[in-house]
């Protein structure tokens, strides 16, 4: 199987060619990434219902291939999330050997296979930050004191030293969030070692699938496992593993370390925790109200939380000692995403508010803050919106129950039973379609693994049926990684289209993804065009589109034949 010839895997058609019920490629098609034509409906009434595997036309995989039929050279995505399970089978070759933990070690630590000649063999010294050097940022907007700190942990990095353990896979316990995204960045049928004999599953083409050291590899033959795409599976995922912490130097190692590597993209599929700049600032309209209803207690919270030097409302909160460090992440975030573009999400509050460090985008940097929509052509009940707004991706919906609008998931089993009354709101359709990912295998995963749950990660030669390797998944985290996916798209076409080395610049990327989004379309498989729901005021519509959607829906497709005939 060749670059060229994915048809047959992406049919979601199992081995009896029997058509499956639910096509888990669907924001594939949302994205424009394939061409797919899709039978009628299972119900004549929802469009969105199941119907029959669709026929695959085409690819923008295709499309690059054919353009530049010698030139391939991936490109690499910084994930900077809890982790990515490198044992899975869909990912397995697709992550990038020098990924790193940043979470259990200040320095990063890496994680090799255990030697049985040797099981207790102590831990390694390795210098990943070994000449880390900013100047190609050029200035930073800092102050003379900020500048002369950041300079001093940049020579601290880049003198010390890592280690790396002898553990099978040290992201197997908490790397479920960023399993999921990595899937939808760069998951791809999956992989396993052909034997030397020849007795194995057929090898394939090194093009397709290869591991860092040019192993030859062939399709798993696993009937549990799904013959899975990201939106660019020819690209690489390098996993910069972080914790949650309110550690805002162990967030600059990680942006540092991206731009160490030289990456093409930095996603960021969460917030930051500054306790500071990830505050959400009262809305004037909720504060309104709480004036009109003479309300002292409430309208003394909305000054207290308006007022930056107030007192701590959130009595778990750590109050920083000193803002200087998350000033300089803030600035750094800003000044590598000129020179690479920071992928992040908006948010899934449901809230006319853009969460940090998604509200640092601005048109002269290359931070893309990235929301959701639906197939019903509505913003995702969950996802933010509002200024700041770049642009949107397909994911899944949540339901909503507020005095502005009705929107309820008709087909949970219970909806039957259950009453309401939309009042003086208006009622939304809700959208049953969610993204289809990886999962990280074992209790740990969103799935906590099937059948027997007890089975902490399945190994690689023989994980099971199912094993708990995929999940659904959505969230602006989704969204966000599928547009990372298409940066990633967009930087590999471009190395095509200029040669090896070449790069594409974060504004000029993010400029490339917002001229390639559309506010005059529907979000495939459905037919409704983008339209407003009011979530958090009535009269919310009439701001207009780019409210909630930014520049509209992403299309890989016009991204990729921007690349090719410029």
């Amino acid at each position: 199987m060749s670059q060229f010839d994915f048809t047959e895997k992406m049919s979601g058609r199992d081995g009896g060619g029997r058509p499956q019920s639910y096509y888990y490629l669907w924001h594939l098609v949302a994205l424009g990434v394939i061409d797919a034509e899709f039978g009628p409906p299972s119900d004549p009434e929802d469009e969105l219902s199941a119907s029959a595997a669709p026929t695959i036309t085409g690819t923008v995989w295709d499309e690059i291939g054919a353009a530049f039929p010698q030139a391939f050279e991936p490109a690499v995505v910084a994930l900077i999330d809890v982790g990515v399970s490198r044992l899975h089978p869909n990912l397995r070759t697709r992550i990038d050997d020098r990924s790193i933990d940043l979470a259990s070690h200040r320095y990063g630590a890496a994680t090799q296979p255990a030697d049985p000649a040797n099981p207790h063999e102590r831990e390694q010294e390795a210098p990943f930050f070994a000449g880390l050097d900013i100047s190609g940022l050029g200035a930073i907007d800092l102050g003379a004191g900020d500048a002369a700190f950041l300079s001093a942990l940049v020579g601290e990095l880049a003198a010390s030293k890592g280690v790396v353990r002898q553990l099978a896979d040290g992201d197997e316990t908490f790397g479920s969030h960023g399993t999921a995204a990595a899937g939808l960045v760069v998951g791809e049928p999956a992989a396993s070692v052909a034997s030397e004999d020849g007795s194995g599953p057929a090898a394939i083409e090194p093009a397709s699938l290869a591991t860092a050291d040019g192993e030859t590899l062939g399709i798993n033959p696993n009937q549990g496992i799904l013959p899975y795409f990201g939106v660019d599976p020819f690209s690489r995922l390098l996993s910069i593993r972080t914790s949650f912490d309110t550690d805002a130097e162990q967030f600059i190692a990680a942006f540092l370390y991206a731009w160490h590597c030289g990456v093409d993209v930095i996603l960021l599929p969460r917030g930051l925790p500054d306790p500071v700049r990830s505050r959400v600032a009262p809305k004037p309209e909720l504060a309104q109200d709480g004036d009109l209803r003479a309300n002292r207690e409430r309208a003394g919270l909305f000054a207290r939380l308006a007022d930056a030097n107030g007192e701590e409302i959130d009595p778990y909160a750590t109050a920083p000692a000193s803002d200087r460090e998350w000033t300089i992440l803030e600035k750094l975030i800003v000044a590598i995403s000129r020179k690479i573009p920071v992928i992040c999400a908006a948010g899934n509050d449901g809230e006319s508010q853009i969460i940090y460090p998604a509200k640092l985008a601005a048109p002269d940097n290359g931070v893309v803050a990235v929301g959701a929509v639906t197939p019903r052509g509505l913003r995702s009940g969950f996802s933010n919106y509002g200024e700041g707004l770049t642009l949107v991706a397909p994911t899944d919906d949540s339901e909503v129950f507020n005095r502005h609008q009705l929107r309820r998931d008709t087909t949970h089993p219970a909806a039957s039973t259950d009453y309401f009354d939309a009042g003086r709101g208006r009622i939304v359709p809700y959208s049953p379609l969610a993204l289809v990912t990886t999962d990280l295998p074992g209790i740990y995963g969103y799935e906590a693994g099937s059948p027997p749950r007890s089975a902490r990660v399945p190994p690689f030669a023989d994980p099971g049926t199912g094993g708990g390797y995929y999940t659904t998944f959505g969230g602006t985290s989704g969204a966000s990684a599928l547009v990372a996916g298409v940066a990633a798209l967009a930087a590999r076409a471009n190395r095509a289209r200029h040669g090896p080395g070449a790069s594409l610049p974060g504004v000029a990327a993010k400029d490339l993804l917002v001229k390639s989004s559309r506010l005059a379309t529907a979000v495939r498989p459905g037919t409704a065009q983008l339209a407003p729901d009011p979530m958090n005021a009535d009269d919310e519509p009439s701001k207009g589109l780019p409210y909630y959607f930014g520049a509209g829906l992403l299309d890989a497709r016009r991204v990729v034949a921007e690349v090719i005939t410029s």
